[in-house]
């Protein structure tokens, strides 16, 4: 871990990355804010948020002034066609490492959401795919393959919850250890991505290496903790001191760190998904020691 986070003297922003999270909306700003402030606090050297224009006056209350903002443009209360075009041009002018998709975005943009995922993954770099991203490929799927994923360019993370592994996969979740591991790992193995199942006891595989996560508590069942979790991953896994399995378990073990400090300051009942952002610098330096 200590090798992920070693910055040399010379070291300038631009190599620990440019995060694109595309995230949020008029009702759930929080989401991609929330998303976007875990990016920067997790290092990376850049991180712009994209979100409809409508959620401008949400956003801007709460994201950290780090944080360059990107509104899309939106017709009738949903994003159009040009916005598709804003963000692919935006990846090609910045030079953008990783892109996050999905938080708080709504049900409402899927066909959106589905059509730029599947344009975003065809370029070399990482993609992180959560909630409303992998709602939105709810039924692309075809004998536990998504075939968009097989042919991508893209180095893909998909962070399910059980019932959104049901809906993106088609496999009957329960909750056995040993269960829990064979289909994460089949599932990863079968669309050639990483796969974060979330939950107690997360398990994190690339379809070849199972990882089960042992930090994280009850507490950070509470809105938000998922995105603050895409966030991270988006921005740790642009640094390349590891190979990219141990990047994404490296930030689902921080981001049950930071839960758990919390927990020890504000309960598991008070804890917060903010609380999980502002402990994340204990989590690393516990680490680090």
């Amino acid at each position: 871990m200590k090798n992920i986070f070693k910055r040399e003297k010379t070291s300038f922003k631009n190599d620990f990355g440019h995060v694109l999270v595309i995230a949020g909306s008029r009702n759930m700003p929080g989401a991609g804010v929330l998303c976007a402030n875990s990016a920067i606090v997790s290092g990376a050297g850049l991180v712009t948020f994209a979100f409809p224009e409508s959620a401008y006056i949400g956003v801007c209350a709460n994201v950290k002034p780090e944080i360059m903002l990107f509104p899309l443009e939106e017709k009738n209360g949903k994003l159009t066609k040009n916005a598709h075009k804003q963000v692919m041009d935006f990846i090609d002018k910045r030079n953008i490492t990783s892109v996050v998709i999905g938080c708080g975005l709504g049900l409402k943009e899927k066909k959106f959401i589905t059509d730029l995922i599947f344009s975003i993954i065809k370029k070399d770099i990482f993609v992180t795919i959560d909630a409303d991203g992998l709602n939105a490929l709810e039924g692309k799927q075809k004998n536990n393959i998504i075939k968009e994923f097989i042919t991508a360019k893209a180095k893909i993370i998909i962070t399910p919850h059980p019932k959104e592994f049901e809906r993106i996969s088609h496999i009957k979740y329960n909750s056995d250890d040993k269960y829990r591991k064979e289909i994460t790992k089949t599932f990863a193995k079968n669309n050639n991505i990483i796969c974060v199942l979330k939950g107690y006891k997360t398990v994190v595989s690339d379809g070849k290496i199972v990882y089960v996560n042992n930090t994280g508590n009850p507490g950070m069942a509470t809105a938000g903790s998922g995105d603050v979790l895409a966030g991270m991953i988006s921005a740790i896994v642009c640094n390349k001191e590891t190979d990219l399995l141990k990047r994404v378990s490296t930030a689902v073990y921080l981001h049950g760190l930071a839960g758990d400090i919390a927990a020890k300051e504000k309960t598991e009942t008070c804890l917060t998904s903010s609380d999980i952002i502002a402990n994340l610098p204990k989590a690393i330096l516990k680490e680090l020691k």
